[in-house]
């Protein structure tokens, strides 16, 4: 996990991603760094919190919305990943 500002919380995680989206969380941008994305949530507490609990088995999401949080995920991961090849020279 790598925290980007005191106030967010940064993951390439697709899978965490999409069970931090699923909790409530707030997507603020994807970040391409070494063609990498990364997904960045706002309150950098709540999904610390969050992610401990995904991490330990312990977070409970709907499995529905799980599957909307990853196809939220992944219709912006490919947006976002052309956007960014279009950018590059």
């Amino acid at each position: 996990m790598n925290n980007l500002t005191p106030q967010t919380f940064s993951t390439k995680d697709y899978w965490l991603a999409g069970a931090l989206l699923a909790a409530g969380g707030k997507l603020l941008r994807l970040d391409w760094w070494d063609g990498r994305a990364f997904f960045v949530f706002a309150d950098l507490e709540r999904c610390d919190t969050e992610a401990s609990a995904y991490w330990a088995g312990d977070l409970r999401v709907s499995a529905k919305d799980f599957t909307d949080a990853l196809r939220t995920l992944k219709t912006r991961l490919y947006e976002n990943e052309n956007a960014y090849k279009q950018s590059r020279p």
